[in-house]
């Protein structure tokens, strides 16, 4: 982990990743970063963070609810707890939060499990590099890596289990909390590129541009700024009227009135349907910046229509062939690696519920593989972690301190730890085996 030169600072001055890009680090990551340079628990840390800064801390705190990277309280209280405590300066950057006043405050969705790029997350392995989460994919706008143009995921790999990348009071970036798994890939997402849209790829991409632009702002840009750029582009594409503007975007026309007449601002979305009817970028245009732009002709008005709301229809029904379905459990209960019954129902389009009430013997035969593979693969991560945990004992019990969470963590790498089931029943097993062969010796 590369550390600024910066010694006079309570936390180590950990230098943030990929400033100056669309790979910006998010905030959220630098906290877990931060943590693992310090041998503690992201829990801890963040905790004494928040006790620092005298602020009232939940029985039930959990640090990875708060939206750290986003435009609201939040991320500007957390950044500048961070910038105070590392003497890094400006970790507003690792978030949203230069654009707060052009994105309507509760305009940007952050997304409440997070995603992720496995590609990223094994070029960072192969290339030396410490893995991290990245602050567009934080943003709800976002479903594609704009880098490798696979479809983000929030399921390992391994497991199978979603919201394993951050939610825990444990994290190392990069691997799994619930099987301890590293999350990267090189062959995520082949099988889904057909899929993709159009219309995401171009959103990634805009996000990604925003992000690289934002740090070589030299003022932040404004709200009027912004209505202003909006006014213009309606004079030149509608002639001023705003209901026409209003139906190119699939919003009412009242609230283009809110945006040129009111305090409101237009959320993230809104400016990206704006940003795709004018063929301005959205970084241009929430910096108010239209130098240049022309309205776009007819022909390229045709091809911009990446974000016009389409007319909803009914889904046809759907026949599902139930022999098809049955010989496709069959074949799950011959694969080489277990899989679990969710991951069974999300290939195959089939809720739980109706796979054991079709099939259910077929189920739990799957269900109880998939439990057994899962109970072999904790026992062999114990039989591999058990020497460094056994040492580790040692070393915090010959020093007369107590054999918990906090110390075992300056002495075992973090991705050991966070391979382990059941950490505090654990160590009590390691303080007895400790105890039984000093008094062996």
């Amino acid at each position: 982990m590369a550390l600024a030169i910066n010694p006079r600072s309570v936390l180590h001055a950990l230098e943030p990743i990929g400033l100056g890009t669309g790979e910006v680090e998010s905030l959220l990551s630098y906290l877990c970063r931060l943590a693992a340079s310090h041998s503690t628990s992201t829990l801890s840390l963040s905790r004494a963070v928040a006790q620092r800064f005298e602020h009232e801390v939940e029985e039930e705190f959990d640090w990875y609810h708060r939206s750290l990277s986003g435009i609201g309280e939040s991320a500007l209280t957390w950044s500048s707890a961070l910038s105070a405590l590392t003497s890094v300066s400006r970790l507003d950057r690792l978030t949203f939060l230069p654009w707060k006043e052009v994105i309507a405050q509760n305009g940007l969705p952050i997304v409440s499990k997070g995603q992720f790029c496995p590609q990223c997350f094994a070029d960072d392995q192969a290339n030396g590099k410490t893995p991290y989460f990245r602050l567009a994919w934080e943003s709800k706008s976002v479903s594609i890596c704009n880098v490798h143009r696979c479809r983000l995921t929030q399921h390992c790999l391994s497991c199978g289990k979603d919201n394993v990348r951050h939610a825990a009071s444990l994290v190392v970036p990069g691997w799994c909390t619930k099987c301890g798994a590293f999350l990267g890939s090189e062959a995520h997402g082949h099988d889904t590129q057909l899929s993709i849209k159009p219309v995401e790829l171009w959103r990634a991409r805009q996000i990604s541009e925003l992000l690289q632009a934002q740090d070589q702002l030299d003022v932040l840009p404004q709200r009027q700024a912004l209505v202003d750029s909006i006014s213009h582009i309606i004079g030149e594409m509608d002639g001023g009227k705003s209901a026409h503007f209003a139906k190119r975007l699939g919003v009412s026309k009242s609230t283009i009135h809110y945006w040129l007449q009111t305090d409101n601002t237009p959320t993230l979305e809104a400016s990206l349907r704006v940003a795709s009817q004018s063929g301005i970028s959205l970084a241009k245009l929430l910096c108010g910046d239209l130098g240049g732009w022309n309205a776009p002709s007819d022909g390229q008005q045709l091809a911009l229509a990446l974000l016009k709301p389409e007319a909803k229809q009914r889904a046809p029904r759907r026949e599902i062939d139930w022999a098809e379905i049955e010989l496709q459990l069959q074949r799950c209960l011959l694969l080489a690696t277990p899989i679990s019954v969710r991951e069974v129902s999300r290939r195959l389009g089939i809720e739980p519920r109706q796979l054991y009430l079709n099939f259910n013997q077929t189920t739990r035969q799957i269900a109880r593989r998939w439990k057994t593979y899962l109970a072999r693969r904790r026992d062999t991560h114990l039989e591999e972690a058990m020497p460094h945990l056994e040492s580790a004992g040692r070393e915090v019990l010959s020093a007369g301190k107590s054999l918990n969470l906090r110390e075992m963590t300056a002495y075992v790498p973090a991705q050991v730890l966070s391979g382990v089931h059941g950490l505090f029943g654990v160590l009590r097993d390691v303080r007895a085996r400790v105890e039984t062969k000093q008094e062996t010796h």
